[in-house]
């Protein structure tokens, strides 16, 4: 049973998606299945990494031409933000915050050209999965960076 929906009565950026994961618990811990070939969502593989943030520490802005990005928050909190800055995009220039956590836990997918941004939330390092639809190539980097306080993204990181 893979992912099929997004969130329900939310309306993101074009092309985001935010998948609620389940979360099976039993008597030796739990296991949450974060994305399966078979799902609706599913962009093919490339890279699967796990990243941590310690609390308050801003990682933003980061953008892709090619790469579609799923983020999965595994432990902690994590606020994410999206800045669309697709020109054909019927939501160009919008900005989405999307909070991630372990207590409620869901995918967060979404195309190349948004640019995006995440920070720890919280008293604990957060960690998140990161799958990547193609592998990071040092030589050619598939990324743009802009540093987390610019002007050119109407955002103000807390």
């Amino acid at each position: 049973m893979g992912l099929t929906s997004k969130v329900s009565n939310v309306d993101w950026i074009d092309g985001v998606q935010v998948s609620p994961l389940k979360l099976v618990p039993n008597e030796r811990g739990r296991l949450m299945e974060v994305q399966r070939f078979d799902d609706s969502i599913f962009p093919g593989f490339g890279q699967a990494y796990i990243t941590s943030t310690f609390p308050g520490v801003i990682k933003a802005w980061y953008k892709h031409s090619i790469q579609i990005d799923q983020i999965a928050v595994i432990i902690g909190l994590l606020k994410l933000v999206l800045y669309d800055a697709r020109e054909d995009s019927p939501t160009y220039e919008r900005v989405d915050t999307i909070l991630l956590g372990e207590l409620a836990p869901k995918l967060v997918q979404f195309p190349p050209g948004i640019w995006h941004g995440f920070q720890a939330v919280g008293t604990q390092e957060t960690f998140a999965l990161h799958l990547n639809s193609v592998a990071f190539i040092a030589d050619t980097p598939d990324e743009e960076r802009l540093p987390f306080d610019t002007d050119l993204i109407p955002y103000k990181w807390s």
